[in-house]
């Protein structure tokens, strides 16, 4: 139930507002309603949508489930929309931070209420729950309708974001608002945030857009799609992602110093908790690598004797080859030699000699080079591929250890491939 808060505002009331349907608002309000929640603020989001009760919608189940328990209770549950009093009125807890009023329980029409009596009514609201809550989050109306142009409006919220996609529809869009409102919307109190960027253009965009009032924009990719289409959102508070690291950006935009040193205290825990399985894979990795360079000593010292025992075995069959070679040429000859001269004799002695003492050194040699070519052919190089896997991996994982926590949770699903 909504209390009575205190005479000065304590929280901060932020509209979410567009300039036409489909731009991802109340997706984005949800979120960064849930990030400041999961950062330990207390926030409400106040769903003012009269005409299509999106945030309701997006949080049916939940919604029927209170209506359903204060119905059990005897109580006629009051969203935004609904019943004049304002002590009536029954939020949805969706987390222990996060609170939610809808634009109905009843889910009749909602789009009749006048603009005074809702003026009236947000204004009662706020008031009430101002004590209770660091943020309060208004899902407004798209368009420029009369209710919308009420939550935008200085004396009801402190700052408007204007969400919009990128294409020239949609600018044409957020310029036409700020030209109907001019003095709502002026440059110190509105954000415009770009939504349903592709990932390349966020990166080329980021830098310039501060500048020009325009908050960090978000970028839709195959995940955001998938979670949007389950009615989930895809932000990760627990271990980050991509997605969850634009939020934060964006965040920090709109919210400069007023946010700074919670968010970083999320983004050190995340990333430390990151970094400890990096140097269990580092260690890993240098055992493995240690273990794969032992091996291949050991194969090459097997080898090497190995080697020796060919060439061994090698030299002595060519020395008994050609000894036994030698013998009988020598009895073949011997009764022609007897007819040679002198000088003669000696010439083919020393012949019968050299093609002897050739034969036993090319035998050896031939055994030795096919033993080397063996083993540098298969084992050296299956050795060498996994070395400079192992390496390459350690010198990724080593950079990880220094990267910033941005970068860690950005690439946090290719964490097995590291």
């Amino acid at each position: 139930m909504l209390t009575s808060g205190q005479n000065e505002m304590a929280s901060k009331v932020i509209c979410m507002a567009s300039a036409k349907g489909g731009s991802g608002k109340t997706v984005l309000t949800a979120t960064f309603a849930t990030f400041l929640s999961g950062l330990g603020k207390r926030v409400l989001v106040i769903d003012t949508d009269a005409s299509t009760n999106g945030m309701t919608l997006m949080y049916f189940k939940e919604t029927r489930m209170r209506g359903e328990f204060a119905a059990s209770q005897r109580r006629v549950p009051f969203g935004m929309f609904e019943g004049e009093n304002n002590d009536a009125r029954e939020l949805v807890q969706l987390s222990s931070n996060l609170f939610l009023l809808p634009a109905t329980y009843s889910f009749k029409n909602t789009d009749q209420v006048s603009p005074a009596v809702f003026h009236d009514l947000i204004s009662a609201v706020i008031r009430a729950a101002d004590a209770d809550y660091d943020y309060i989050f208004l899902d407004a109306q798209a368009g420029a309708d009369s209710i919308a142009r009420i939550v935008m409006s200085q004396d009801i919220s402190h700052q408007v974001i204007l969400v919009s996609e990128y294409d020239p529809l949609s600018a044409a869009g957020i310029e036409r608002l700020k030209g109907l409102f001019r003095e709502d919307l002026s440059y110190v109190r509105t954000w415009i945030l770009l939504n349903k960027m592709l990932p390349e253009f966020v990166k080329s965009f980021s830098d310039f857009m501060e500048v020009a009032k325009y908050a960090s924009p978000i970028p839709w990719d195959a995940d955001v799609v998938r979670a949007y289409a389950r009615r989930k959102l895809a932000l990760d508070l627990e271990s980050g992602n991509e997605y969850t690291i634009a939020i934060v950006q964006s965040l920090r935009s709109i919210f400069a110093e007023e946010l700074e040193e919670e968010i970083n205290i999320w983004l050190e825990a995340r990333g430390n908790a990151l970094k400890e399985p990096i140097e269990t894979q580092i260690g890993d990795l240098e055992k493995q690598l240690e273990e794969v360079l032992l091996e291949r000593d050991q194969r090459s010292r097997s080898w090497e004797r190995r080697r020796f025992l060919r060439l061994l075995e090698s030299s002595l069959v060519a020395l008994m080859l050609s000894a036994a070679t030698a013998y009988t040429l020598f009895i073949s000859l011997r009764s022609q030699l007897s007819e040679l001269s002198h000088t003669d004799k000696w010439v083919v002695i020393s012949t019968l000699f050299a093609t002897c003492l050739g034969l036993a050194v090319f035998v050896p040699e031939i055994a030795r080079r096919r033993s080397t070519q063996s083993m540098n052919s298969v084992d050296e190089a299956r050795a060498d591929r996994q070395i400079r896997s192992l390496q390459n991996r350690l010198d990724r994982l080593e950079t990880l250890k220094t990267a910033s926590a941005e970068t860690l949770l950005k690439n946090r699903g290719q964490a097995d491939s590291w």
